[in-house]
């Protein structure tokens, strides 16, 4: 069973180290670059980084953006080495518990890059649906209430 966790001085240095196949590097921002987003928006009290654990080891990274009535999974990733045993459905599982609880949280929505046929199976599976195409992704929406 997974949980996520903020990132703090704990996980910091596991979280940056997570890497993806070479073939994934395009889909997504590293870590580091998404700690210092979630850094300079800070005071907006609207970003956090998770990191995803399996116990106390660090699978995967998560950065969640919570605005007005919806939650934005703005990034998602499981390191190469833990890719394809679930953890990356556990977290979506996560994220979308934790909005059904908060009453004030209407929809989540996440994209990803057209092509990435594995990621588009895992949403759909969990109820969401396609709401349109911004740049190169596909965004996605599950409506809560």
């Amino acid at each position: 069973m997974i949980r996520l966790a903020l990132v703090d001085e704990t996980t910091f240095e596991a979280v940056i180290q997570l890497s993806v196949s070479s073939k994934d590097e395009r889909r997504l921002a590293s870590n580091l670059y998404s700690l210092a987003q979630a850094w300079l928006y800070r005071d907006k009290d609207q970003i956090e980084p998770l990191a995803v654990l399996e116990g106390d080891k660090v699978v995967g990274f998560l950065l969640l953006c919570k605005e007005k009535q919806e939650y934005l999974i703005w990034r998602l990733m499981i390191d190469q080495t833990y890719q394809n045993l679930g953890y990356g459905k556990e977290a979506l599982k996560w994220v979308i518990r934790r909005a059904k609880a908060d009453p004030t949280c209407r929809h989540v929505l996440v994209s990803y890059v057209v092509g990435n046929h594995r990621m588009r199976s895992i949403l759909e599976r969990l109820g969401f649906h396609s709401v349109g195409l911004s740049k190169n992704e596909i965004v996605m929406k599950l409506d809560i209430k």
